[in-house]
């Protein structure tokens, strides 16, 4: 209660003196609608209307003043009030019915030619140039020019005038905020798909004009809400567009300063939560994000993730469409934390993709050098393994799993009909089976990248076989039968299902001697009107379709009975051990396909 005493008076006398302005600046605001305001400054939208701002107001809210010089036209600062569009008829002609409130007596900063209570047949008769009473009348004629020529003076003649190439919509709000330091965005609460969607694109092109035109207060807003309330006001899916439209955004930031903001809020403050988390994570586009910002959300301390495995499924993911260097892939591995629990899996995942052997070393490859501060662990020396989920999180996450058909990297592991081990990563041996932990009961996409080894042998065994597919009840199932063939390197699938009495015919892959890897396809469609679900299960190799088969179940086992769930059997191992890797690198989010391709917002 004691320091406002105790600041100098200067400093005590400022506070009040900005609450002043403010207050007064608030009040000014509707004046830049009327054609009669005491605005000095014009802000012209090109073919709209024009705004009448107050230098001495713009100049007080950082760049914009500038930045508006900067950007747009010059145009004369006479105005003809009768070459602009009316600006109520244009606020209703562009459905910007949320501004009509800020058009108070309006109609009375008009020209009498304008009034609502002339009449429309007068209004289409009379002539606008013959009223010589006018603001700014003037006698000069095409044939005489101004020589000799009488002109009234115009009171509302502007020092400034610029012509903008921006949405009349998006100004009014900037303005809004500039003099209010509101806007009316923050307040919409939507209700339908939309709507949600509607507001995103608003948001995203606010976002855009704030920090192009330096209005830092509200760029800083903005990303605020982007980062805290976007997920809870328009949804999962708006919020990922979002996520990934702001990253786009950031090649096309002006301020350096901007850009910092914008990727702390993308990597950190978007991701921070387990269900945005989630959100971007799931999406197709993820693969589609530079090296650079994966790296960046990688290394956030505080990712929401139940342990350091996540990051390998996640750099799977990335790396859905196999197209990533191998120096990248390196460079996100180094984001991997390694504990004394999952030093075992990281040298797994490592051995599976060929890049370290079954003792431990390196291969001679100058590309996979730098692997070997990851693996000795001095990369990440003095950062501790991440477990931020918290247990409402972790429920939330366990909640989420069944409403969208399946866990993110969770296989559980059986010997004969005991659970004996769950993950990702497993040594598969005789009479044992890998079973998704949660079955999949919606319609959707979902791509799982399953890789199959034998490191402890050069050659694959031609009498092992693996099953890779789906299960639906007790003994039904349809899947792809994988072994190899008489020739080296080169792997067969077959489809197998159980109301078939034979595999199919096989299609081939190309593998090394002792490992071979692809990915499973799963479309799961809406039921039909005889409840019977048609699915389809391909096999994509170097991301080409080899092969695609279609198998159905009914609406009510998909639903509530067994559901679909991914399982991997081995045959005629006897002694041998096969090591098997699984994970999801695509679906598993919202069902909806999205177009993989990130393009630029189009903010014109």
């Amino acid at each position: 209660r004691l320091m406002p005493t105790m600041l100098p008076a200067d400093r005590r006398e400022q506070p009040r003196k900005d609450a002043q302005w403010k207050e007064g600046s608030t009040k000014m605001y509707r004046e830049i609608y009327q054609e009669t305001g005491s605005g000095d400054f014009g802000i012209q939208i090109a073919g709209g209307p024009l705004f009448r701002c107050h230098t001495h107001i713009l100049e007080k809210s950082g760049g914009f003043i500038g930045k508006v010089r900067q950007f747009g036209k010059v145009l004369p600062r006479e105005v003809d009030s009768y070459e602009l569009p009316s600006i109520k008829d244009y606020f209703k002609e562009k459905g910007y019915f949320h501004l009509l409130a800020d058009l108070q007596a309006i109609q009375f900063s008009q020209p009498v030619e304008r009034s609502a209570l002339q009449n429309p047949l007068q209004k289409m008769q009379s002539n606008q140039n013959d009223d010589s009473n006018r603001p700014g009348y003037s006698t000069a004629h095409f044939i005489g020019g101004t020589t000799c020529a009488m002109k009234r003076s115009d009171p509302f003649f502007l020092a400034e005038r610029y012509k903008v190439e921006c949405d009349c919509e998006r100004m009014a709000e900037l303005l809004r905020f500039v003099y209010q330091g509101q806007m009316s965005f923050f307040d919409q609460v939507p209700e339908s798909d939309r709507e949600r969607e509607v507001l995103t694109h608003k948001m995203l092109h606010m976002c855009f004009d704030a920090e192009r035109y330096s209005v830092d207060r509200l760029y800083e807003k903005l990303l605020n809400w982007f980062g805290h309330k976007c997920y809870h006001v328009v949804g999962e899916k708006c919020f990922a567009n979002a996520f990934y439209n702001l990253q786009h955004f950031e090649i096309s930031v002006t301020e350096e300063f901007s850009r910092q903001m914008l990727i702390k809020t993308v990597t950190g403050h978007m991701l921070a939560t387990r269900e945005q988390f989630r959100a971007v994570t799931r999406d197709p586009r993820w693969s589609s994000l530079p090296v650079e910002f994966v790296e960046d959300t990688l290394s956030f301390d505080g990712m929401p993730i139940s342990s350091e495995t996540e990051v390998l499924s996640l750099i799977e993911r990335w790396n859905a469409s196999a197209d990533k260097k191998k120096d990248h892939i390196i460079r996100l591995l180094c984001c991997f934390r390694p504990s004394e629990e999952t030093k075992q899996i990281f040298n797994s995942w490592l051995v599976n993709m060929g890049w370290l052997l079954p003792d431990g070393r390196l291969p001679d490859v100058p590309e996979l050098q730098g692997l070997r501060k990851v693996i000795n662990g001095t990369h990440s020396k003095g950062k501790k393994p991440r477990q931020n989920l918290v247990h409402r999180d972790m429920a939330q996450d366990e909640g989420d799993d069944e409403l969208d058909g399946g866990n993110d990297v969770v296989f559980v592991h059986y010997k004969g009909t005991n659970p004996i081990a769950s993950g990702c990563s497993f040594t598969l041996g005789a009479q044992q089976r890998l079973v998704q932990a949660d079955p999949i009961r919606n319609p959707g996409l979902q791509r799982m990248r399953v890789l199959l080894s034998n490191p402890r042998s050069h050659l694959w065994n031609p009498d092992h076989e693996i099953f890779v597919g789906l299960s639906y009840g007790e003994g039904k199932y349809f899947g792809y039968l994988c072994s190899a063939t008489a020739f080296s390197g080169i792997f067969s699938v077959r489809a197998l299902a159980s109301a078939a009495p034979a595999p199919n015919a096989p299609a081939h892959l190309t593998g090394s001697g002792n490992k071979v890897e692809f990915d499973l396809a799963l479309e799961v469609q809406v039921q039909r009107a005889n409840m019977v679900v048609i699915c389809k299960l391909s096999v994509i190799f170097a991301n080409l379709k080899v092969t695609e088969e279609h198998f159905q179940i009914s609406y009510e086992t998909l639903a509530y009975g067994h559901g679909l769930s991914y399982q991997v059997v081995g045959t005629g191992l006897e002694d041998d051990e096969v090591d098997v890797q699984l994970a999801w690198v695509g679906g598993g989010g919202p069902t909806d396909e999205v177009d993989p391709t990130i393009h630029g917002l189009d903010f014109d």
